[in-house]
């Protein structure tokens, strides 16, 4: 139970910190191309996680044992952070946001047949419930462009397919190691698409990034930590809370209703 609660505790964190980097990525896309972003972010991620790699196990802490499923994590925040970078220019923040957190349903139908972990019908209503709550306070609007939407509904896939690579990883990997793993990959998928044509970044423009990137790097380092400490199917549903902070912000920063 003490794990579970950890988890819980971490993915709270994650919730409110990356939130607002979605935010960031958002007022970005206005001048930026996606995967510059995406390079830039996924770059200055890499300082907190020397840090931290730093202070919980050096070098050694960075072995990987599944490298299969490492590479399956990476691929598949990499096309989630494509996708939901594409359609975020185009949608609210809350909107989008409401959108990929169904992720929770999606985890818990596979989470028996990837992960083997049991799924009873008491957390089910949970999620059901948990996820229709949050849609009630938020009020997501209805005239949502379809292709965006779309974009984002395939983004709340792969989310899923992430979080059970976590998972898997959760048995032979450390934090460390997975953060490196599938920071590398979006990086690199980034930078292929420099040959798309890139802005070059100005003072302004240059700050944001790097910053977007050091909350990014603080709140995959929760987001990872809570999926270890606990069960994907306790833990995912928790992930709603992040709504309310994307609601937040997207009217702070963007006049969103």
């Amino acid at each position: 139970m003490a794990g579970q609660v950890k988890g819980i505790v971490c993915l709270l964190i994650a919730g409110a910190i990356l939130a607002f980097t979605d935010g960031l990525s958002k007022y970005l896309t206005a001048d930026y191309p996606p995967g510059e972003i995406m390079f830039f972010r996924a770059s200055f991620v890499f300082v907190p996680i020397a840090i931290m790699t730093w202070r919980r196990g050096g070098l050694g802490s960075l072995r990987v044992v599944n490298w299969k499923a490492q590479l399956a994590r990476g691929l598949s925040a990499l096309i989630t952070s494509f996708l939901f970078m594409v359609a975020v220019k185009h949608m609210p923040l809350a909107d989008i946001t409401a959108i990929v957190f169904a992720s929770p349903i999606v985890l818990t139908a596979m989470a028996p047949y990837f992960l083997g972990e049991h799924v009873g019908w008491r957390r089910w209503v949970a999620v059901i419930v948990g996820f229709g709550g949050i849609l009630v306070m938020i009020q997501p609007s209805a005239d949502v462009i379809l292709w965006p939407s779309m974009l984002a509904l395939a983004a709340t896939v792969m989310v899923s397919f992430r979080d059970i690579a976590t998972r898997w990883l959760a048995k032979t990997d450390t934090t460390n190691s997975i953060m490196v793993c599938t920071t590398g990959c979006i990086a690199l998928g980034g930078l292929s698409t420099i040959v798309f044509g890139w802005r070059m970044p100005d003072q302004e423009g240059f700050a944001l990034l790097m910053g977007t990137g050091l909350l990014q790097g603080v709140g995959h380092y929760f987001l990872v930590s809570a999926f270890i400490h606990g069960e994907a199917v306790v833990v995912a549903p928790f992930r709603y809370f992040a709504m309310l902070w994307a609601t937040i912000y997207g009217y702070l920063m963007f006049d969103d209703v």
